[in-house]
């Protein structure tokens, strides 16, 4: 993808300022908040990561808005992930007078205030559904309310203007449909006889998924090939059996970054609480068929 070069300092107004043009790419701010900010969850350490993005990977849904987050728990860390788009993040600039860690940090305080408060909630697993139900309030709801106590973050750049991957994708549509359960944990694959010199897996080579094992699949001996595929496949079904329109959702999108020829469903997201589709409506799930026909079957 080509983007314009970062300036060597990596300054964040400078990366906002050069963003590229029509492309579907990210960059990850880190955000320090005051010494004097006491913030100690009750459970898990808190992390918040935060994400400005060109355009909306998911941007046939209505209404989107230009905010989104995403909620990981893992071991020790509940995660936050911030999504703001960059036409959101350049109105914030005009409200701010060009302070880019106000404008950032509206949207970052918000999300800390709210994590902090409703901790236990998130780290039930059933939020990321209940959000996109409409079952329990998102975490940017109270945008406009006061989070003053933590003040305007310093802010740094962690890289230049990259790619949109499949991590930033699969949080995208978890805000937008609930949760997808896809492992993306790194791929072993076993050893196989006859050993060959030539293969990575043989080597031991342990990969990413899915980018690193997809890139090595051809450099694989036959064995690891069909071994690879296998792990493939039973991830993917997992996946799909989770969350079929999130799924879907995730496929459009990745054809959509890539700018490759996008399936012709489109996928929505559930109806809020109380909103179930007319029998005779599409289905939601974006298989083109009526709802009575697929999934109010």
């Amino acid at each position: 993808m080509a983007t314009q070069p970062a300036p060597q300092s990596l300054d964040p107004a400078a990366l906002i300022e050069g963003a590229p043009d029509d492309e579907f790419a990210l960059i990850e701010l880190r955000l320090d908040w005051p010494p004097t900010l006491e913030v100690y969850p009750r459970h898990k350490q808190l992390w918040l990561r935060c994400f400005v993005i060109t355009q909306d990977p998911l941007g046939w849904i209505p209404d989107r808005g230009d905010a989104w987050t995403a909620v990981t728990v893992d071991d020790e860390v509940l995660e936050v992930d911030l999504y703001l788009t960059l036409d959101a993040v350049r109105s914030a600039l005009e409200e701010t007078e060009g302070d880019l860690a106000a404008a950032v940090g509206r949207y970052a305080g918000t999300v800390m205030a709210a994590a902090l408060e409703r901790e236990e909630e998130l780290l039930d697993g059933d939020y990321p559904r209940r959000a996109a139900r409409g079952e329990t309030p998102r975490l940017l709801s109270d945008l406009e309310g006061d989070h003053g106590s933590f003040g305007t973050p310093a802010l740094q750049a962690k890289r230049d203007w990259s790619p949109v991957g499949l991590g930033a994708l699969t949080d995208l549509v978890q805000h937008a449909f609930g949760a997808v359960d896809l492992d993306r944990s790194n791929v072993s694959l076993d050893p196989v006889e006859p050993v060959d010199e030539d293969c990575p897996a043989c080597k031991g080579q342990v990969f990413g998924y899915p980018s690193s094992l997809e890139q090595a699949k051809e450099t694989l001996c036959a064995p690891h090939q069909t071994a690879a595929r296998i792990v493939n496949t039973e991830r993917i079904a997992v996946a799909r059996a989770s969350n079929f329109a999130g799924w879907r959702a995730i496929d459009k999108a990745v054809m959509r970054v890539n700018k490759l020829p996008e399936p012709g469903f489109n996928p929505l997201p559930p109806r809020v609480v109380g909103e179930t589709p007319a029998r005779n409506e599409p289905c939601p799930c974006g298989s083109g068929k009526k709802y009575k026909r697929c999934h109010g079957a």
